[in-house]
């Protein structure tokens, strides 16, 4: 799962490679700021998809009894369906039917706001002070890494729900190779980070 993360940040660092190119190597004629666009929506996804990665398999390393579960795991909710689905006949195995059951139940969420990664770490780690210990193995102030995730987030949300343009204009808002890189970077090191904490 790690790979996979590693690769979806690298796509968004082609993504702006490819718009300095365009932009300061061949200085084409035309706007190419989607480009760096599109790099905000790799780089957050590709988070989105660890969180998710990571809670699956840890949930079904508790279910199987590998990893001790956590308050909100324990609290979690199946429906009747899944649990009679999850102990019928034993043929898929449990464990791939729980991973499927986990896979369906949390397909429509997104873990990109600062409070829903954290609420869905919850399920698979029992630290109380997730950001604090998040940000402390960053090297970063608590306050400060949240806020940054949540204004990236907040631009994710921009480009792909209000074609990025202002709420009283139909003009896009500016953006610069270097928001799309230190994105890229924060959102990278969060990745790295959560992965090697849990």
């Amino acid at each position: 799962m790690i790979h996979t993360f590693r690769n979806s940040i690298a796509d968004s660092e082609k993504l702006r490679a490819l718009y300095q190119h365009c932009v300061h190597d061949l200085k084409l004629p035309g706007d190419y700021d989607d480009l760096l666009r599109m790099a905000f929506i790799y780089c957050l996804s590709a988070l989105d998809k660890l969180v998710h990665d990571m809670v699956t398999h840890h949930m079904v390393e508790i279910f199987a009894g590998r990893r001790p579960p956590t308050p909100k795991y324990l609290a979690e909710t199946i429906s009747l369906e899944s649990h009679s689905a999850l102990y019928g006949s034993g043929v898929p195995p449990a464990e791939i039917v729980f991973e499927g059951i986990v896979r369906r139940k949390f397909a429509h969420l997104s873990f990109m706001d600062p409070v829903k990664l954290v609420d869905a770490l919850s399920l698979i780690w029992p630290e109380s002070q997730k950001w604090q210990v998040i940000a402390a193995a960053m090297g970063r102030d608590r306050s400060e890494t949240v806020t940054e995730l949540r204004n990236i987030h907040k631009r994710r949300n921009s480009i792909v729900h209000e074609t990025d343009r202002g709420p009283n204009t139909d003009l896009k808002m500016p953006i610069l190779a270097a928001d799309a890189e230190r994105a890229e970077s924060f959102v990278s090191s969060l990745g790295e980070t959560i992965f090697t904490l849990i």
